[in-house]
């Protein structure tokens, strides 16, 4: 069996934050769920070291991950990576471990795989990868196709900081041996800390193979800074993206789309510029996406548009939907077959049938809208009475006229007509005609005497 360990504890100083670094986000998902979702690829069990504010890191990762049994180990002092993974072999139930840090997003599950295959050849694997700038990172020493010593920088001698094949952190163990070698790290370095690094040389020393498993530069790379954040959020979208139009879907100016890892798109959607997917996102097939929208964790069936500039987050859009430009649409809001939401409509919490339409200037919360219902430019559903909020329901053929606001609760009949302008308090019944508006009073010869005594005095 096969368990993981996953390096959580860190403050990350150079984040220059108070918040955990592994939380920090790449677009909408933070670092530590892209590792977790690449680990469980692989392993069974995963174990998380936590140790900077690990309630909110444990918090975090129990609500995405806790269907899947992680478990947690405290490190309340950071003194190392060998000491973190001294923490977490007590709880680890595998006999082979794999351990991976939590800033390290770009790694690919497949490279993982690598890892475990590599062990299971000798007694250990060490993920490195070749940098052209090496600043900062492990050197890795490989005599006779084996890995016999790992230096850090700040232990490096001139001669071993010219060495650009580096670590990335990443190992695969036997559990026999961390058990047998853990106890046996010091911590006489530059910093004082237990290193996981030093336990290859013990290995090496006793016989055991260590074999490297070379990646690429990019997934090498950890998260410690801000720009190294961003680095890592674009090598995530520009994977996505081309794994999308590799998949039959076209985007028009790959580098300025943004794509999360777990987005799924069908064949021939198009994908406009400065378009943000984000979360768990599904787009079907044949849709367009315009310019400029950000949707966030929502579905979006087969040939919908959204159009530019429009927001959707937590909705479902069926067949044949059309939305913006300009539209805002909030979590809870499903739109229906070939329903239409027009420039600055904003929908929250609401099901809108299927062939209706709301094209302009509208607020829709909280409400229940059947099919073929048309909702005139200005219309509000005031839902909230400023402690409670309240359900609308508009029925199958209902025609709304501009400006009009309905107050919740209430209920407009099948087949009835709202005229423009009117304020709806109380039920209305089927094929009614309702409309609350004072009579028109026209005073004739008035206007010039009005804009005179308002412009000048004069009566």
């Amino acid at each position: 069996m096969i368990s993981a360990v996953v390096l959580a504890a860190g403050r990350g100083t150079r984040m220059k934050s108070e918040l955990p670094k592994v939380l920090h986000k790449l677009g909408g998902s933070p670092m530590i769920d892209v590792v977790l979702e690449r680990v469980f690829a692989v392993s069974r069990q995963v174990v998380v070291v936590v140790g900077y504010k690990a309630e909110l890191v444990k918090s975090h990762v129990e609500r995405g991950w806790g269907d899947r049994g992680v478990l947690f180990a405290l490190q309340r002092e950071q003194l190392g990576t060998a000491h973190a993974l001294s923490v977490a072999l007590p709880l680890v139930e595998g006999d082979v471990v794999l351990v991976v840090p939590g800033d390290m997003p770009l790694l690919e599950a497949s490279s993982l795989r690598r890892a475990v295959d590599a062990a299971s050849r000798a007694d250990a694997s060490v993920l490195v990868a070749r940098l052209p700038d090496p600043t900062g990172y492990g050197r890795v020493i490989v005599e006779g196709g084996c890995v016999v010593r790992i230096v850090e920088e700040a232990d490096a001698g001139e001669e071993e900081r010219r060495i650009n094949l580096v670590n990335t952190g990443a190992y695969c163990f036997s559990r026999r041996v961390l058990e047998e070698l853990l106890p046996e790290i010091g911590c006489d370095n530059a910093k004082g800390e237990y290193y996981l690094t030093d336990i290859v040389e013990l290995m090496a020393k006793r016989g055991y193979k260590i074999v490297p498993v070379e990646v690429c530069p990019e997934e090498g790379m950890g998260v410690n800074s801000r720009k190294q954040l961003a680095e890592a959020y674009r090598v995530l979208c520009s994977r996505k993206v081309e794994e999308l139009m590799e998949s039959g879907v076209t985007v028009l100016a790959p580098e300025t789309v943004f794509v999360d890892p777990k987005v799924e798109v069908g064949k021939d959607t198009v994908i406009h510029p400065f378009v943000f997917l984000r979360g768990s996102t599904k787009v079907g097939s044949g849709c367009v996406i315009g310019p400029f929208c950000v949707i966030t964790d929502s579905v979006l069936l087969d040939g919908v548009e959204v159009r530019e500039h429009s927001v959707v987050e937590g909705a479902v859009l069926e067949e044949g939907v059309c939305v913006g430009p300009f539209a805002r649409l909030r979590p809870q809001t499903v739109l229906k077959k070939g329903a239409r939401v027009g420039n600055f409509v904003e929908v929250k919490k609401s099901v809108i049938g299927e062939n209706s339409k709301a094209n302009h200037l509208a607020y829709i919360g909280d409400a229940t809208v059947g099919r073929d219902v048309n909702i005139g430019a200005g219309t509000i559903t005031c839902n909230y009475d400023g402690v409670k909020k309240h359900p609308t329901v508009i029925e199958d053929g209902v025609f709304i006229g501009s400006d009009t606001q309905l107050v919740a609760p209430v209920r407009v009949g099948a087949g009835s007509l709202v005229g423009a302008g009117s304020t709806i308090t109380k039920d209305i019944p089927p094929d009614s005609l309702a409309v609350t508006r004072a009579p028109l009073r026209v005073l004739e010869g008035k206007g010039m005497r009005y804009f005179k005594r308002k412009k000048y005095g004069i009566e």
